[in-house]
């Protein structure tokens, strides 16, 4: 199962890179459909800073900057996902897992809903990530929250191995469109 699972990753690291800058519009397109997809209550939101050809979610962060959310950016303690809050002028390092994490360590939160980044995703609701398994063990220990994958459309695949202790996503948003599975 882990092999398959290798080659997936192989495979959708390079479709990302080739099809990164085909649809210039991508980011905002899946932003839109994030704000058309949020339920009014939703204040903090957890979120990635884009690495590796991920879906830009720097324009999301700007209208969600723009209408007060709380913005809290993943980072790991002790083999530990968690999540600081975020504001516009806080500074940002590359860390030795080779992501970008707030330098500021103070504020950690659990954020009401988490933006979850893919390599790849199936219509179920299941995501394959790059293999540590951090979002899956935070969603073990925090299964109240929401969970929303964000990616390209071109990300999907008919059918992702699963095992047991694998985050299934609430939805998957992307530039073309929202799949809601348990909202």
């Amino acid at each position: 199962m882990h092999n398959s699972k290798n080659s997936i990753r192989k495979k959708m690291m390079l479709q990302r890179k080739r099809n990164y800058s085909i649809d210039e519009n991508a980011a905002w397109a899946a932003s839109k459909n994030f704000f058309f997809n949020l339920k009014k209550n939703i204040k903090s939101i957890g979120l990635y800073w884009p690495i590796l050809y991920e879906l830009d979610t720097r324009p999301l962060i700007k209208l969600l900057l723009e209408k007060k959310f709380d913005i809290f950016l993943p980072s790991v303690f002790s083999g530990q996902l968690k999540f600081l809050q975020w504001k516009l002028n806080d500074d940002l390092i590359f860390n030795r897992l080779k992501f970008y994490e707030p330098a500021q360590k103070l504020i950690q939160r659990k954020p009401e809903l988490i933006l979850v980044p893919m390599l790849a995703f199936d219509h179920r609701g299941y995501r394959l990530g790059y293999g540590k398994g951090y979002y899956d063990k935070f969603f073990e220990k925090n299964r109240d929250l929401k969970y929303l994958g964000y990616g390209y459309d071109f990300q999907e695949v008919s059918s992702l191995p699963v095992e047991s202790f694998d985050l299934k996503l609430d939805a998957i948003i992307t530039n073309k469109s929202i799949n809601i599975m348990k909202l």
